[in-house]
């Protein structure tokens, strides 16, 4: 079965193997779960590749100075509690870093095949709500 699938996506053009894959991927995982793994292959680009940052909450630790404003921070410590503060501006920032990077691609992606046409866009909006608004 999963070569007759195969052998079908072949014959689709690019785009439209993408797409399948993606619908086939949102038929059996969550949304979250989906765009987690876009995002592990997007190429993180530097000038040399062993030096480029690997976004994650992993590896050495660095300690910074940020400025933020107080109602921030307060808001920040409410969440979190006495321990929690980095951990939760680093997630942030990860999830900013992930944002861009979806962002980069599908620019890269439009300039190359077209802007993706608004049917399909609001047929995206319709499977998956932004939870977040």
């Amino acid at each position: 079965m999963a070569a007759a699938a195969h052998d079908d996506d072949e014959s689709l053009p690019p785009l439209s193997a993408l797409d399948e894959a993606m619908r086939r991927a949102l038929e059996s995982y969550s949304r979250e779960q989906v765009l987690e793994r876009v995002v592990r292959v997007l190429p993180i680009e530097a000038a040399d590749p062993a030096d480029a940052p690997k976004p994650g909450l992993h590896g050495k630790v660095e300690k910074v100075s940020v400025s933020l404003p107080s109602e921030l921070t307060e808001a920040i410590r409410a969440r979190t509690g006495s321990g929690g503060f980095s951990r939760y501006v680093a997630e942030a920032i990860q999830n900013r870093i992930r944002h861009d990077l979806l962002g980069d691609l599908l620019d890269e992606l439009e300039a190359e095949h077209g802007r993706v046409p608004e049917e399909i866009r609001q047929q995206t909006r319709r499977l998956w709500p932004d939870q977040s608004r």
